[in-house]
């Protein structure tokens, strides 16, 4: 099939959501073995990525004559990292991601936001940022302890990702310095962000469906109430430039045993295949920036209706999965 072709799911077991099962038993010794194949696999990605940070700090040396070059060689770096990383889901562990709603082009410049389920969501927004080769410019919203991670977290500070304190006030200058960096350099960019402010679990759920109450806003069932400041601020401050897009992903995850969006740990990824204990599916829709509303309080209620969209996509996905879903086919661009 070429890039341009679709297919529609027609409620075959590959599409639908299949009864829960019970996994097999398995003996010690494999399990054992399975657990020293992802320590090593974890091992061997860490040592690299340090090489990493080696190559990333001597960057450095060149920052006071060209801000744009080491912003683009550190981009590489990133590139090539999240590049093995999706190899090793998608080749090694066997991760088949579908996709449906918008197709979206290659190297556009956009500004992002998913729902977020767990520590591996990033492999599923990656299936379409390396296929758009995007991959090297991506720019995530993190927390900001997360740049103390030995090796990745270490990484992440020099790629230029956008740490927060979970406080937009307190970090307004250090992210309008990031974002005045991208715009003047005019950097291939997707910065990416997690509205909710968090992975969701059941307590956190129930914390923001109350809170949802309390306000007299939508309940919501699949999605946390988003946090938009950030996002209305990110996209004022990009009107009129280089980026065109906003990208609105949702993500989905089945695991056969444990039910909808219960996604893998990063140990079981690299423990053995994931392919026929999970499946994985990513939908997204593409508007343009100029089309958004000029007004904060407008755009604050674009984002609710989007996230109210997001809920009502997860519910179908809940009780049929992909089956009835135009999935879009996208080639793969790992050999």
């Amino acid at each position: 099939m070429s890039d341009n072709e679709v297919s529609r799911s027609n409620g075959h077991a590959s599409s639908t959501v299949a009864p829960k099962r019970s996994r097999a038993v398995v003996p010690p010794w494999l399990r054992q073995l399975r657990t020293l194949r992802a320590i090593l696999t974890l091992t061997l990605m860490v040592v690299a990525v340090v090489g990493f940070n080696v190559a990333q700090l001597l960057s450095l040396i060149v920052l006071p004559f060209s801000r744009k070059h080491v912003m683009l060689f550190n981009g590489r770096i990133a590139g090539l990292t999240w590049y093995t990383m999706q190899w090793y889901f998608e080749r090694i562990a066997k991760g088949k991601v579908t996709f449906s709603g918008d197709r979206l082009p290659e190297k556009e410049n956009a500004i992002c936001f998913s729902n977020h389920v767990g520590w591996t969501d990033f492999y599923l927004l990656h299936s379409l940022a390396t296929r758009k080769k995007m991959q090297s410019s991506c720019k995530y919203f993190c927390k900001d302890s997360l740049k103390w991670l030995p090796g990745f977290g270490w990484g992440m500070w020099l790629m230029g990702m956008i740490f927060l304190k979970r406080d937009w006030t307190s970090d307004k200058n250090k992210i309008e310095d990031i974002f005045r960096a991208l715009k003047t350099t005019r950097i291939p960019v997707w910065i990416v962000s997690y509205l909710e402010g968090t992975r969701i679990t059941k307590q956190k759920l129930a914390e923001s469906q109350a809170f949802a109450k309390e306000r007299g806003l939508p309940v919501l069932k699949n999605v946390l109430i988003p946090r938009t400041k950030g996002f209305i601020a990110t996209v004022n401050s990009f009107r009129n430039t280089q980026v065109r897009a906003i990208y609105d992903f949702t993500i989905a995850y089945y695991d056969n045993d444990r039910g909808f969006q219960t996604p893998p740990s990063i140990v079981r990824v690299h423990e053995t295949t994931v392919n026929n204990d999970f499946k994985y599916h990513v939908h997204v829709r593409r508007y343009l920036i100029e089309d958004l509303p000029s007004d904060d309080e407008e755009l604050h209620k674009w984002v609710m209706e989007r996230y109210i969209e997001k809920d009502a996509f997860l519910e179908e996905l809940k009780e049929r999965w992909t089956e009835g879903k135009t999935l879009l086919v996208e080639e793969s661009p790992f050999w």
